[in-house]
């Protein structure tokens, strides 16, 4: 048998996502030594459809681009297996997602510090916004404006009658505007900011690991981690297989899993850092009885009212026409404007749903398309006429589900179970997200462009009906989050300082540590989570 190829660095970085390719790049920027960032993917981050924002719906069911996974059937759901791509390349899912720029509510920050959480409230993660950001909009005091990732608003992409028309009639239904829900009015209706720059999508690693390059950053690609390595109770580095060889990384400061809410987890437990009971049933000897480890589960949960529209200005006709596609496109390259440079949703409402309501609860946001599936690849399609989605969920899911290992296999999928819905309040809330899209879609301001409601039909009116509906078209947002928690209570998994308990050397950098929904969108957190990582892990504040 040949000698396992093994190599020395500082820090060894685990996934090259939207929080692993900020934090890496920080740590090296910042620090003499050597720092190693490994990622499962290949280098695709710069292929056409992938720095094309519209090209997001050619990737998520692409396997060169997206793990592919599935939930459990759910329970709630219709017994469906819900779709959860991940991106699968340097970027992670900021390669793959929609370039949906929200960086939460204030509000739920503030509680994640009231919680335990010192230093995680808003005004102590505002100067992480502002350093990862580069906007011309907003306020000097608010917005960042040379930071990694670049930040567009959709009223200069794409300004369009539908996205003016629903953003006016929100506002006849009762939704305040916003000049800038990243400033200082988080609720209320606006265009939509997407990490979009020049016309392209900016994902971690356009805007850090290639626009801000390190000599003593090594990224390593198509490099799975398959198990963490101890020296005693001490982290000392990552086994990895990558060309179907086994190597070993050793870390001689820290070991950091940026891997994500799916992977960091399952990297945990196939290392033995998990609830004992479990890792034991497995065969898996346990260095860490730690049974937060995969639980506290959070996603939103989103579903679509459809309609058909009075004029052709929707993606519908353009995607049934070749003449059409053939403008679209030279629009696209002539001027980097236009509806390819946006994911196709264009505005949004964080909005409350009763006058007692202290707090948005649910968002709804128009998408220029319409049909059956968001998945055209699953064969639906778009319909045929031109049409349009109001998309819907509520912002602070109290479903809770897990996600844990089913074998000691580095390369088998884990058991993912969301458990949607299964909170009567989540129930009522989705109902009363959809009824207010519905309020919205009945206004002056956008009724010219609504021939009808294709979906579910606006003779659908009574509850069971509705939730029916919800149940069999509801799918991911892309926003699983807390499989690692941060916190100070016996589920915690990590510290305040990301450091995982139990353990020296290791701590969880990702969206997996947030031990609530930030709401609505979770991409910017996730990225303002490597910024603070690595100044912790650096002892350093800003």
């Amino acid at each position: 048998m040949s000698e396992i190829v093994t190599e020395q660095f500082d820090y060894v970085v685990v996934g090259a996502g939207s929080s692993g390719a900020t934090l890496a790049t920080r740590l090296a920027e910042r620090c003499r030594g050597k720092v190693l960032l490994l990622e499962a993917g290949a280098r695709r981050e710069r292929d056409f459809w992938v720095r094309v924002p519209i090209g997001v719906a050619k990737l998520l069911q692409n396997a060169r681009y997206a793990w592919q996974f599935f939930t459990e059937p759910q329970a709630q759901l219709a017994g469906q297996k819900i779709y959860w791509p991940r991106g699968r390349m340097p970027g992670g899912s900021s390669s793959i997602n929609g370039m949906i720029y929200v960086r939460g509510e204030p509000a739920e920050f503030d509680h994640w510090a009231s919680l335990g959480n010192r230093g995680w409230d808003y005004a102590s993660l505002l100067p992480y916004f502002r350093r990862l950001e580069s906007y011309a909009g907003g306020d000097d005091a608010r917005r960042g404006r040379d930071g990694p990732i670049a930040i567009s608003s959709v009223a200069g992409l794409n300004p369009n009658p539908l996205s003016d028309a629903f953003i006016g009639a929100c506002q006849q239904a009762g939704i305040p505007a916003t000049p800038d829900y990243n400033g200082a009015q988080y609720e209320g209706v606006s265009y939509l900011q997407l990490s979009i720059g020049r016309g392209q999508r900016c994902s971690t690693a356009i805007g850090y690991l290639h626009g801000q390059p390190q000599s003593n950053l090594r990224l390593e690609t198509e490099a799975q981690a398959t198990r963490l390595l101890f020296d005693g109770r001490r982290v000392s580095g990552v086994e990895y297989v990558q060309d179907g060889v086994t190597k070993r990384a050793l870390a001689a400061r820290e070991v950091v899993l940026s891997a994500g809410p799916i992977k960091s987890p399952q990297l945990l437990e196939l290392s033995g850092i998990g609830d004992a009971a479990r890792l034991r049933a497995l065969g898996i000897a346990v260095k860490v009885d730690l049974p937060g480890v995969g639980e506290n589960l959070i996603d939103h949960l989103q579903s679509r009212l459809t309609f058909a529209c009075t004029r052709s200005i929707t993606l519908n006709e353009i995607m049934h026409s070749p003449l059409r596609q053939g403008w679209m496109g030279l629009r696209y390259l002539l001027t980097r404007r236009g509806i390819m440079a946006t994911p196709s949703a264009s505005a949004h409402a964080l909005a409350r749903l009763a006058p007692e309501d202290t707090r948005p609860r649910v968002k709804i946001q128009v998408h220029h398309l319409s049909g059956a599936d968001r998945y055209a690849g699953k064969g639906y399609g778009l319909d045929a006429f031109p049409g349009f989605a109001v998309g819907f969920f509520q912002l602070r899911p109290e479903s809770r589900g897990h996600l844990h290992i089913r074998s000691p296999d580095p390369f088998a999928a884990p058991i993912i179970e969301p458990g949607y819905l299964n909170a009567e309040t989540d129930r009522q809330t989705m109902l009363g997200a959809l009824g207010l899209a519905r309020k919205v879609m009945q206004q002056s301001g956008i009724t010219p462009l609504v021939a009808r409601e294709t979906r579910p039909g606006i003779d659908v009116q009574d509850r069971e009906s509705l939730l029916t509906y919800i149940k069999q078209t509801g799918q991911t947002s892309w926003h699983p989050i807390g499989t690692c928690k941060m916190g100070t209570d016996s589920m915690a998994v990590v510290d305040p300082l990301l450091r995982v308990r139990g353990v020296d050397g290791l701590r969880v950098v990702d969206s997996s540590v947030m031990p609530t929904m930030c709401s609505p969108n979770t991409n910017a957190a996730s990225i303002m989570i490597g910024e603070k990582g690595a100044d912790m892990i650096l002892g350093s504040t800003i």
